[in-house]
C-alpha cells in the first residue's frame, strides 16, 4: 500500500499523490527518528478542516483593521478639528478681503460668495469636531477604567501553564497561537460582555505576547 511521507496516511493501490499534502506517495515509510515522532505527534492533531481554518484565520488577521483606542480616536478628532479650523479661517479671511475689495481674485462675486460659504462650513465642522473631541474625553476615562479591571482579572485568570496544559508537547507555535488566543478571547468576552470584538482581539494579542514572549 502507498504511504504519504508527510502526513503518514496510508492509501489504496492506484493512488499516486496525497489529497491533503499533495505529496507523491511512497511504497514504504523511512524509519522514524525521535524528532520526527515528536513533530508528527503535533501534526497528527491537525485535520484537513483545522488546517483550512488556520489558513483562513491567517488571511483574516492579515487584513484585519487595527483597533483604535479612545485616545487614538480623540487625537484624530482633534487633528481633524484643527485642520478644518486653520483651512476654514485662512480661506474665509482671504475671500472676505476679496469681497470687500482689499485684494483681487480671478472670481466673480457669485463664485466668491460660494467659496465664502464653503469656508464658513469648514469652520462649523471644526467647531463640531472640537465638541466631539471634548465628549471623547469621557470615553478615554471609561476605557482606562475598563482596561484596569481587565488587567486585574487577567493577572488572576490567565496563566501560560494553564492555557497550554492540554496541548501536545509537539504542537507547533502557530497552532498554539490560534488555540490559546481563541481561549483568551473567549474568556475575556465571557467575563466582560461589554467588550466588543475589535477590543477583545487587541487585548488578546497583548496578553498572548505578554504570556509567551
Amino acid at each position: 500500500m502507498p504511504w504519504c511521507p508527510i502526513c503518514k496516511n496510508e492509501y489504496i493501490k492506484g493512488k499516486t499523490r496525497c489529497p491533503d499534502c499533495d505529496a507523491g506517495l511512497v511504497e514504504e515509510l523511512p524509519p522514524e527518528t525521535p524528532q520526527d515522532a515528536r513533530a508528527s505527534d503535533g501534526q497528527a492533531t491537525l485535520s484537513a478542516e483545522e488546517k483550512a481554518d488556520i489558513e483562513a484565520r491567517k488571511a483574516a488577521a492579515a487584513h484585519m483593521s487595527t483597533y483604535a483606542s479612545a485616545r487614538t480616536r480623540h487625537s484624530e478628532a482633534k487633528s481633524s478639528a484643527w485642520t478644518f479650523l486653520l483651512v476654514g479661517s485662512a480661506g474665509f479671511l482671504v475671500i472676505t478681503l476679496a469681497l470687500i475689495g482689499l485684494i483681487r481674485l480671478p472670481f466673480g462675486v457669485f463664485s466668491l460668495a460660494v467659496l465664502e460659504g464653503l469656508f464658513l462650513l469648514f469652520l462649523v465642522v471644526a467647531g463640531l469636531s472640537f465638541k466631539h473631541a471634548v465628549k471623547m474625553l469621557d470615553d478615554i476615562s471609561k476605557e482606562d477604567s475598563l482596561e484596569t479591571r481587565i488587567r486585574s482579572w487577567a493577572a488572576d485568570n490567565l496563566r501560560a501553564e494553564e492555557l497550554t496544559r492540554d496541548l501536545d508537547q509537539g504542537t507547533s507555535e502557530e497552532l498554539r497561537y490560534f488555540i490559546v488566543s481563541e481561549m483568551i478571547r473567549e474568556r475575556i468576552m465571557r467575563a466582560f460582555p461589554e467588550v466588543d470584538d475589535p477590543y477583545a482581539e487587541e487585548l488578546t494579542e497583548r496578553f498572548y505576547n505578554e504570556l509567551f514572549q
